[in-house]
Parts: C-alpha cells; sequence; structure tokens
C-alpha cells in the first residue's frame, strides 16, 4: 500500500499480487484521496487499506486448496493442551471414514486391495490431518517474522519478502522443500526469461529465510534442500549483450539535446546534473535546497546505497547555473524541496522511478539498447576522469565508490575540496 501524489491531488494504489488477480480482474487497487494534504491523504489511505485487504483475503480463500482451509480452521496447534489429544484422535477417526467410505465406493473391502493405496481421497485426507494437526508447517508462515529480524533497508526486505511468498506458491509447505523438486524449480526458471544472476539472488534470498527455521527449529539442522543446487550455464553472447556499457561523451551531449527538443527540462537538468557529477540517479531526485553549500559550489549527498557514497561533490561550473536555478525554484515550491521536483514517490519511498523511465524511453528512441542505461552516464563520468588522468582515489571520492586499498579505504579522510574540484572541471564534453 503507498500513496502517490498525482497532479497535486494524493492517490492511494496496493498492488494485486499475481495469484489474486484473474479474481479480482485488476492487477491493482487505485483511488482517488481527493485531497492536497498528504495526512489526511494517509488518514484516508488506511481505510482503503482495510477494504482492499479484506477483498484479497475472501480472493484468496476462494482460490485456495479447499483440504488446506478446511485443515486451517480445524488446526489444534493452539488448542488448551487437556483438548488436543483429543482433538487429534477425532479428526484421525474423521478422515479414516472418509477413505472407508470412498473405498467402499469402489467396490474395496480391504485395506491390503492395491487399489487401495490409490484412491485420491486417501493421500487427501492424510494431508488433512497432517495440516490440522501442525506436521505441515505452510512455508510463508514465519515470513513475516523473518523480515523483522533483518536490518535492511525497507525496499531490500521487500524484495525478499517478495520471494519467499513467490517461492511459497510453488512449495506450500516446508515439507514441500526437497532438493530434487527444487532443483526441478531451477531448471524452467530460465524459460521464462529469468537470468542466471536472478536465480542466484532468489536462492541467497530463500537460503537465509531457510536459515531462519532452522534457528527457530521449523526444521532440524541437517535438513539442506536449498544446497548443492546446479545453476543453468550462462549463454556468453547474451550475457555479454546485457552488460551495462558507458555512453560516449558525444551520445550524452545528443540525450541532453533530445530532452531539450522534446520539451522536458526536468528530464534535460537530470542529464546535466549526471553528466557533470557522475552520481546515482536516486542520489540526484533525492537532493534538496539544504543540500546545496556554499552558495552552490557543491552539493551533499546524505543518504545513498553504500557508505562511500555519503560524499560532497564539487559543481562543476558548467553546472553551476543548473543548480542555482533550480535551487530557486525548489525555493519557491511548497512542501516540495528537491531540485527535481514534482516526483512520484513509490511504496519504496524512491523518487527516480518515474523519471527514469522517461530517460528510458528518450534513449530508446535514440537509438540505444538495453546495455545503455541512466547508470552509464556515471560510467561515463567514469572514463573521462581516468582519460584525464585524475587519480582513482580522486575519483571514488567524487563518484562514492569504496576504495580498495587499506591505507586510502580505511584510514584516509578523503580528497579535499580543493583537490575533487580541480578534479571534477577536467571533465569536458564536445560541443553539440
Amino acid at each position: 500500500m503507498y500513496i502517490e501524489r498525482r497532479f497535486r491531488v494524493w492517490f492511494a494504489l496496493h498492488t494485486v499480487p499475481p495469484r489474486l488477480r484473474k479474481a479480482l480482474g485488476k492487477a491493482r487497487f487505485a483511488a482517488s484521496l481527493k485531497t492536497e494534504d498528504r495526512p489526511t491523504a494517509e488518514r484516508r489511505a488506511a481505510v482503503l487499506k482495510a477494504q482492499w485487504l479484506s477483498e484479497m483475503a475472501k480472493a484468496r480463500t476462494g482460490n485456495g486448496d479447499h483440504v488446506t482451509r478446511d485443515a486451517e480452521f480445524w488446526r489444534i496447534k493452539n488448542a488448551p493442551e487437556e483438548q488436543r489429544e483429543l482433538m487429534v484422535a477425532m479428526l484421525a477417526d474423521e478422515a479414516q471414514a472418509r477413505v472407508e467410505q470412498a473405498a467402499a465406493r469402489e467396490g474395496i473391502r480391504d485395506e491390503k486391495d492395491p487399489r487401495y493405496e490409490a484412491l485420491p481421497v486417501l493421500a487427501q485426507e492424510v494431508r488433512f490431518v497432517q495440516i490440522a494437526t501442525g506436521q505441515l508447517v505452510p512455508f510463508a508462515a514465519h515470513v513475516d517474522e523473518w523480515i523483522a529480524s533483518l536490518r535492511g533497508e525497507k525496499k531490500s526486505a521487500r524484495l525478499k519478502r517478495g520471494e519467499a511468498l513467490a517461492f511459497a506458491e510453488e512449495f506450500q509447505f516446508v515439507q514441500d522443500v526437497e532438493r530434487k523438486a527444487v532443483q526441478r524449480w531451477i531448471n524452467n526458471l530460465p524459460a521464462k526469461g529469468i537470468k542466471v544472476s536472478t536465480i542466484r539472488r532468489k536462492l541467497s534470498d530463500l537460503r537465509s529465510y531457510w536459515s531462519y527455521l532452522v534457528s527457530i527449529q521449523v526444521v532440524p539442522e541437517n535438513n539442506l534442500p536449498l544446497e548443492k543446487l546446479a545453476l543453468p550455464k550462462n549463454n556468453g553472447r547474451a550475457t555479454a549483450a546485457t552488460v551495462r556499457s558507458a555512453f560516449e561523451a558525444s551520445d550524452v551531449v545528443k540525450l541532453l539535446a533530445a530532452a531539450e527538443a522534446q520539451r522536458d527540462p526536468q528530464l534535460a537538468d537530470l542529464i546535466r546534473l549526471g553528466m557533470w557529477t557522475g552520481a546515482r540517479i536516486g542520489e540526484l531526485c533525492s537532493l534538496r535546497v539544504e543540500d546545496v553549500k556554499d552558495g552552490g559550489s557543491y552539493f551533499v549527498v546524505a543518504s545513498s546505497k553504500t557508505q562511500a557514497g555519503v560524499r560532497q561533490v564539487p559543481v562543476h561550473s558548467q553546472l553551476k547555473p543548473t543548480i542555482d536555478r533550480r535551487a530557486k525554484e525548489a525555493r519557491g515550491r511548497t512542501g516540495d524541496p528537491y531540485l527535481i521536483g514534482d516526483q512520484p514517490v513509490d511504496q519504496f519511498g524512491d523518487r527516480s522511478r518515474a523519471i527514469g523511465k522517461r530517460f528510458g524511453r528518450l534513449k530508446t528512441n535514440a537509438g540505444f539498447g538495453p546495455e545503455l542505461v541512466f547508470h552509464s552516464i556515471r560510467k561515463t563520468v567514469a572514463t573521462l576522469l581516468e582519460n584525464a588522468g585524475v587519480a582513482e582515489g580522486v575519483a571514488a571520492d567524487i563518484l562514492g565508490h569504496e576504495k580498495q586499498t587499506i591505507t586510502y579505504g580505511l584510514y584516509s579522510g578523503g580528497s579535499s575540496m580543493q583537490v575533487k574540484r580541480g578534479a571534477i572541471e577536467k571533465v569536458r564534453y564536445p560541443r553539440s
């Protein structure tokens, strides 16, 4: 559930899980909150969230396996201890009676009859009792408490939770997770367009969750179905085609001209910020007026994906007019202090997604392939710094990269602003 501002009015949105979209007839819920005030919007969104969650719960129940639903209803895990033994015996007797009735209808009089073991109802009733008595543990049962035990970023935690819940759609119970079955699942992923690197990440998240299940004694320590699995081999040429590349300096100038030609000043200024600083798109979209220091001579990246990313970046002389203009415009807006203003915020608090998609369309229309993205401009700046003879440690301080040596990486306080300014001024682009 998240809220997003569109044309000054707030909207509530909630993504529908893929398995429920057919039943609900939609991929997400969306509704106008009919207010420009964020606190009011958040209060109204809370009401919608409860309503939408209820609708999804009904859809989930309506589409679920009836054996699982009924057994969950009869689950005795939390029943008073003195009643559990009796409840288990009653459930077992009822299940056995249903099997015997089905066998009688098929003309089976003896459990030794080979047809008895093949009765579908037998497997169904055994599963019913196992679920109801807690012998089978739903794979997703402890996902939320596992996520709460992690100390990662909100977006990272949400992705991990999504991976675990998606896996639970294939493996409903912990006891269903066996190495042979998991290997078959892996083997089918490439046909769905999932890359080996993504499969590796999925397994990493699932192993983390499995370790948590071991720690709370849901599964034994020697049960390791997610280990010793064979990953599909990369297709060398296909992998090479998707490696992120750097734009040529002249290409960046062309993209800037294209953004100006289609009258998208925000995107044009974002490209300017990127081409003269090498900063990440998320860092640039998070820049506030208060982050611009010393009359616009440098800005502070206060939040980044890495510790090294928190840094002070000198403003190139070619960029200063843009910084000054953007800062002035931001000061004139109410409730929006960002240099790249009026950007919708996604459920992870990311302000760069929408404008990033606009850049994607721009570069695609300009004839550039999938190996070139906004991050490629960062690579361009790194290349220009290297070709200008800038020391690697200084370039790392400007771009927010970890230094690889112990002396500079661990003990150095970093390059001075004067040194960084001299380095960034060496960045040059051809005139369009």
